[in-house]
């Protein structure tokens, strides 16, 4: 499980319609996300994710936008789930990727936070929930 917000970004030279197709089915996440993927992609599914060094995840699909957005709640066996979330824009030369890992407990402090405030936390409020 990742302890902390880890987000990357990368420019693909294809269009978006190109790009989506890699995010919409197993086969198109296999060998970039995982090694190997059992899942059918669309809200409310389940399956597992095996990674290039053999650990495996399970896998809930959250949310699925066609051509922008795909979210995926991940954990290992046992472990504490983290909420992925793959996003697609246009760019100049092709789409541009983002993904963001979130460990869960992170998103519980922050809506708690957000609860106990009566709005949205910030400065100190917000470092505390992601601390």
């Amino acid at each position: 499980m990742v302890e902390r917000a880890v987000r990357r970004e990368t420019l693909l030279p294809v269009p978006r319609d190109v790009a989506w197709r890699a995010l919409a089915d197993a086969a198109g996440l296999e060998g970039w996300l995982a090694h190997e993927v059992a899942l059918e992609v669309r809200a409310g599914a389940e399956g597992t994710l095996r990674l290039d060094g053999g650990e495996e995840r399970l896998v809930f699909v959250e949310e699925v936008r066609e051509r922008e957005r795909l979210v995926l709640r991940w954990r290992e066996p046992g472990g504490e789930a983290s909420l992925v979330e793959l996003t697609l824009y246009d760019a100049p030369a092709g789409s541009r990727l983002v993904v963001v890992e979130l460990p869960v407990p992170a998103l519980d402090a922050i809506a708690t936070a957000l609860e106990s405030s009566g709005g949205a936390p910030h400065g100190p409020q917000m470092a505390a929930a992601l601390a």
